[in-house]
């Protein structure tokens, strides 16, 4: 399906929302789809939570505006660099504290006349109301198709996690997913999923013998959050996880996310994908469904 050219007035107004490096920002703004003159949202401002992030210079270099919401002035913790207390983790998960933070990202996106908005890399779970008033996308690090045997999503969570959680069960390939933002973290509807990367342990490594005996994941991970045991912070598990991701990014991230991005403002911009009167998102009149642009686009 081939969508026209969208004028620089018709473009869906977007904004993306990042905390680190910036690599999917910056994708995201150089992203020319085929054959046509240039996407159909139009990235009016990069917002960051994180002053030592790279928000500004990447806004600087492709002509947008650059705006700094920055989460630990707000919560009066000190920047993660300089080691967060678990008080510190406690204030910042804060769900009521949090909703009047988001409240300022929301004067921000209103500022602006956003519309569409992109976390690309963007650390924290954002608030409710905003999945009620924007449409937001997200990429994350897993292939969020595969479920447990209760129904739930089975590689959630941040960063190297995903990976981590596939190599344990034995899985081949990592995935990368789109998907819209709900209050439901990684819960929302699945927009696309890329390509897989291989996982590919050392000789010898299994997902049985990848951690010592008595090691769980909930351990590695405390021990990289906490630095409490700097051994089982750099474990293989770790390592090779993150060695697997930073491919993932190249090979999935860059690849779907402008992509999603771009054909969910085309449905946005020809009134396909709008919200009723409840406040609930519809796509021809229906909630959207999982890989609801991957059918679609790939007939």
């Amino acid at each position: 399906m081939t969508a026209p050219t969208a004028s620089m007035a018709d473009r869906i107004p977007a904004a993306v929302l990042m905390s680190g490096t910036g690599s999917n920002a910056r994708k995201l703004l150089e992203y020319l789809p085929p054959d046509r003159s240039g996407p159909a949202y139009q990235i009016r401002v990069v917002i960051s939570d994180n002053p030592a992030s790279n928000y500004s210079r990447i806004a600087e270099e492709n002509g947008v505006a650059a705006e700094l919401n920055d989460i630990y002035e707000f919560f009066g913790v000190l920047h993660p660099d300089r080691g967060l207390t678990p008080e510190d983790r406690r204030t910042l998960r804060d769900p009521a504290q949090r909703e009047r933070f988001d409240r300022r990202t929301d004067g921000i996106l209103r500022r602006h006349g956003v519309k569409l908005v992109a976390l690309a890399g963007y650390d924290w779970v954002i608030a409710p109301f905003l999945c009620e008033n924007y449409v937001v996308l997200n990429v994350h690090p897993g292939d969020l198709r595969v479920r447990d045997s209760a129904g739930r999503r089975r590689y959630i969570g941040l960063g190297w996690i995903p990976t981590a959680r596939a190599i344990l069960a034995g899985e081949r390939y990592a995935h990368s997913s789109t998907h819209l933002v709900t209050a439901e973290l990684d819960g929302g509807p699945i927009a696309r999923v890329s390509q897989g990367v291989p996982i590919d342990l050392p000789a010898g490594i299994t997902p049985e013998n990848i951690l010592p005996d008595g090691v769980e994941l909930r351990d590695v991970m405390r021990s990289v959050r906490t630095g409490e045991d700097p051994k089982l912070a750099a474990s293989l598990l770790v390592t090779h996880s993150r060695a697997v991701q930073e491919r993932l990014k190249e090979l999935g991230d860059w690849i779907e996310f402008p992509s999603t991005l771009d054909q969910v403002a085309v449905l946005m911009r020809s009134g396909r994908l709008i919200r009723n009167p409840s406040g609930r998102l519809l796509l021809d009149g229906r909630p959207p469904e999982d890989l609801f642009l991957q059918r679609e686009w790939e007939e």
